[in-house]
């Protein structure tokens, strides 16, 4: 389990945000989980000025993710998930306004590059990259919980600096985790399985 160092509460404009100080992170990351209730983790001895500063600047993506996790459809406690047609056009539409935005906010934050993104309905992936750092993504990671949703676009982001799953590639993933908890997220995604039906 990660060191956590610190921890308090910040509130603006009636978002409450859990503000976590962790030994081992090295950058400021938002999550806003399933029950809509936010997270902010941050390196040792960061302001609270500046965790507050970093609140505010991305206030609008915290409304955004917050009314997306809110419309999802519940999550099932089995392991497959059954889609139809039309839930797999909504999911198609839904994922097509949040994931580049999400994407290139991880990627902006952790220093990473992608060339571009693809939403797709594939059902035995959640998502792929190529060497032209090309990423697909599919719609279904909005039947996910926030966490995961981002254990697998930051997955693909690893994959324009690491082209494989050696130990650096899980080494690099696992220190840009928000609680650095791969393995443990992993466990949690092997769960979701997506069954189409027509």
């Amino acid at each position: 389990m990660p060191i956590q160092l610190k921890r308090y509460i910040l509130t603006h404009e009636g978002l409450n945000i859990n503000v976590r100080e962790y030994r081992a992170s090295r950058t400021i990351r938002l999550i806003v989980h399933q029950d809509c209730t936010i997270t902010l983790t941050c390196p040792p001895r960061t302001a609270k000025i500046q965790a507050a500063n970093y609140i505010l600047h991305n206030v609008d993506w915290i409304r955004r993710a917050i009314s997306e996790v809110s419309h999802r459809a519940p999550k099932p406690t089995g392991k497959e998930i059954t889609v139809n047609p039309e839930q797999t056009r909504a999911l198609r539409a839904s994922a097509a306004k949040y994931i580049p935005q999400r994407l290139q906010q991880l990627a902006d934050t952790n220093g990473l590059y992608f060339e571009g993104v693809t939403i797709t309905t594939a059902a035995t992936r959640w998502g792929s990259c190529n060497g032209r750092k090309q990423i697909r993504i599919s719609c279904y990671v909005m039947m996910l919980p926030s966490e995961l949703i981002d254990l697998v676009l930051l997955h693909e982001l690893v994959h324009t600096v690491q082209m494989n799953h050696s130990q650096k590639f899980h080494t690099v993933l696992n220190a840009l985790l928000p609680m650095h908890n791969e393995h443990e997220l992993n466990k949690q995604l092997k769960v979701y399985h997506i069954k189409k039906t027509k």
